[in-house]
């Protein structure tokens, strides 16, 4: 088993990880899952880094309400982000939920034991390049597009989404 304390964060995020496994035997990847709640779904949704980020600002801030619910909307979308599991279960803990936690830091423990990596040569199209650029992932976006322009060098809609995002950024 991994050390779950290792990560550190902000001082409030990294002091709830370190307690996030206080009070919690019988903690293992192959224990079941008693249940599972289905999050709402997001009418708006930040995107992997900031919506992590939102939700260490909301533990900063002390409103594990908010962290919760900007945790389980990272979760929604990328189910396969062992951090976002990872905070969501010291949030958790905080707020007495210890069963709920448990289940989340089995998910990371299975996350981290299959060693689940993200792929860094996505395909890539014009439409991901937008939901990217609306996303506020501008170097992201510009950078798929650079891509896609070396794929389709003369495409005049490309080349004109590029010279508008670039002036815009």
């Amino acid at each position: 088993m991994f050390d779950l304390t290792a990560i550190h964060f902000m001082p409030n995020i990294s002091r709830m990880l370190a307690a996030s496994t206080d009070n919690m035997e019988g903690l293992d990847a192959s224990s079941s899952q008693t249940q599972e709640e289905k999050p709402a779904k997001p009418r708006i949704w930040l995107g992997v880094k900031k919506g992590l980020q939102a939700a260490k600002d909301a533990i900063e801030n002390k409103d594990l309400t908010l962290a919760e619910k900007l945790l389980r909307e990272v979760i929604e979308f990328a189910p396969a982000e062992p951090e976002a599991w990872h905070i969501l279960a010291a949030v958790l803990n905080r707020q007495g939920q210890v069963d709920e936690a448990k289940i989340c830091l089995r998910r990371v423990i299975k996350l981290k034991e299959t060693n689940i990596e993200l792929q860094t040569d996505l395909p890539v199209s014009k439409r991901m390049a937008k939901l990217l650029w609306t996303q506020n992932e501008q170097a992201a976006a510009l950078t798929m597009l650079a891509e896609l322009l070396l794929d389709i060098a003369g495409d005049t809609e490309l080349l004109e989404l590029q010279q508008t995002w670039t002036a815009t950024t």
